[in-house]
């Protein structure tokens, strides 16, 4: 099969997957928030949090280091590879313990320095039982990173969509029977169990423990600048809701992690082809044939940015109507949310292709510093305008964030002769054609 062919396939099963996942993960949604109060899911949204801060601070790059390798089928190093995997899974739930331990102790003997969501008693347990999926997470073979770089994604995204049909139907008829928010704790531990075990009943891919020190330092070496990125990609992507915890009650952050939800889906999308299609095909580009790399890039920018760009536009448009048609009065306030924070996809499509551009050239540094301008910007903004403005400020810093980086994204993309303004912000127009679009749309139907 072709490079062209497998680039169309593979991105045919990504995007069918993972619409075919937004729309179980949206209608899960939609039954719980009309079984459960909007509190529910701000206690929820900290728990998530806690657990994925845990897992990217440990993040040492492991399925881009496959994907990159030059021998990437070698059993030998996809054995020390998955080591490195299974030590990181148990220690992150050792650290997701402690902090479960901190909070519960926290608000024993030092109450006034846990409020809002901290000071829920059921945080530190469901913090814990949040942790568990990292173990069995870290016992799943190697076939995504393998099967990714060798354009063969259709199992795979089989294998996600199974993990997340399974989990999804374990809450809802728990919550049917018995509502509780212990089954929405328990969606992670159903989908990592299916996962793990679907990873070696679809491929024949099997590993052992193995130490090899040459393999761990090229690890370690290649992970070194991705764990000071994660740890910045962090604060950038969870620290609102760390910041909004403690200031706003726990209905108001369950309004807040619905909005954030809604607007994070074509966010999702695009950030699971970037991964999984983009950043593949460019590294390819830059082992074959390095000059062709900006013309494939360029081209590549054309699809994502038109798709982006004409989905902000109708959205900003449309958001508060779609929340009203989905969501009881209750979540009523996601609306406004909603609509600010879709101006965050812009800055994404804008930023996220570069990054995956310059990754492939091996330029792993540029992470680090786009996550730490960012991060200084959220932690720097979000108490400044909630000072001012409550929550509409913050909101508001949230959803520009994502632009703050792009003058050092576009100096490094120069310095590797891969840039063009011109090229970079020309489908920009296509948000307003969205949006005017949108509103012609409701005018004639009201």
């Amino acid at each position: 099969m072709s490079q062209k062919k497998k680039i169309l396939v593979a991105g045919f099963w990504v995007i069918l997957i993972f619409g075919l996942s937004q729309i179980i993960r949206l209608g899960s949604n939609l039954v719980v928030t009309r079984i459960f109060e909007p509190e529910i899911f701000g206690v929820m949204a900290i728990v998530t949090v806690v657990a994925i801060g845990i897992a990217m601070f440990s993040d040492l790059g492991l399925w881009a280091f496959v994907v990159r390798h030059k021998d990437p089928t070698n059993p030998r190093l996809l054995s020390a590879v998955w080591t490195i995997q299974v030590i990181r899974g148990w220690l992150t739930l050792l650290a997701v313990g402690l902090i479960a331990l901190i909070i519960m102790f926290g608000n024993e003997y030092f109450p006034q320095f846990f409020e809002g969501v901290y000071a829920d008693p059921r945080l530190p347990i469901l913090i814990f039982v949040a942790g568990i999926p990292s173990v069995i997470n870290g016992y799943r073979s190697m076939a995504s990173p393998v099967m990714s770089r060798q354009m063969q994604h259709g199992k795979l995204e089989l294998m996600e969509l199974a993990s997340q049909i399974l989990s999804v139907a374990v809450v809802i008829a728990w919550v049917l029977v018995y509502p509780s928010i212990w089954a929405l704790a328990a969606a992670g531990i159903v989908s990592s169990i299916v996962g793990t075990f679907l990873s070696y009943r679809l491929f024949p891919f099997r590993h052992s423990l193995v130490w090899d020190r040459a393999i761990a330092k090229e690890v370690f070496d290649f992970g070194k600048w991705i764990v000071v990125s994660s740890i910045l990609t962090y604060l950038f992507m969870q620290g609102d809701k760390l910041f909004l915890a403690g200031k706003i009650t726990a209905s108001e952050l369950g309004v807040y992690s619905i909005a954030f939800m809604l607007s994070g889906v074509l966010v999702s999308v695009t950030n699971s082809i970037a991964a999984k299609i983009v950043f593949p095909t460019l590294s390819s580009a830059v082992h074959e044939d390095r000059k062709s790399l900006k013309e494939k890039y360029y081209k590549i920018r054309i699809y994502v940015d038109l798709s982006n760009f004409l989905a902000a536009g109708i959205l900003i448009a449309l958001a508060p109507t779609i929340v009203e048609l989905l969501y009881d009065a209750r979540y009523s306030s996601a609306g406004w949310m909603f609509q600010i924070l879709m101006f965050s996809l812009i800055g994404n499509a804008l930023a996220l292709i570069p990054i995956q551009c310059l990754s492939a050239l091996s330029v792993t540094k540029l992470n680090m510093w786009v996550m730490m301008v960012r991060s200084v910007g959220l932690l720097v903004g979000l108490p400044v305008f909630y000072h001012f403005y409550g929550l509409y400020g913050a909101v508001w810093v949230v959803a520009v964030i994502p632009f703050l980086a792009l003058p050092i994204i576009y100096w490094n993309l120069a310095q590797h002769a891969v840039f063009s303004f011109y090229k970079e912000i020309r489908m920009l127009p296509v948000v307003g054609l969205g949006y005017i679009f949108a509103k012609c749309f409701l005018y004639l139907i009201s």
